[in-house]
């Protein structure tokens, strides 16, 4: 059920190292900050047809995902934010890429619009 690869959220760890399971630490934006891009790739576990990931300045995101893995399989989501809006966060969604066994399997919009 994987959508269209020009979509896909890349893996980062293939060119930035390797996945981290420490939270993200908050991030703090200087009042001139006119936009923000954040990228990230974590690590999660699937459970009962959900992923639960930490997104920096959002923080804990749990979202349901129609994909056949086993149980307590160990997945890699790589998000990455999208649009632009003033306030807190400043973008107007997340969307994701969740990764298994080094294929992507399945991508989409977690949070807020793209």
């Amino acid at each position: 059920m994987c959508q269209e690869n020009n979509n896909i959220v890349p893996d980062l760890t293939k060119t930035h190292g390797e996945v981290s399971h420490a939270k993200a630490q908050a991030f703090e934006f200087h009042p001139s900050t006119q936009a923000a891009k954040i990228s990230v790739c974590v690590g999660a576990k699937y459970e009962n047809g959900r992923i639960c990931v930490n997104f920096p300045i959002v923080g804990d995101i749990c979202f349901n995902v129609p994909l056949s893995i086993p149980v307590d399989a160990s997945v890699k989501v790589c998000m990455e934010s999208c649009g632009f809006r003033i306030g807190v966060p400043p973008f107007k969604g997340i969307k994701a890429t969740v990764y298994f066994q080094g294929s992507a399997i399945w991508t989409g919009v977690i949070w807020g619009n793209c």
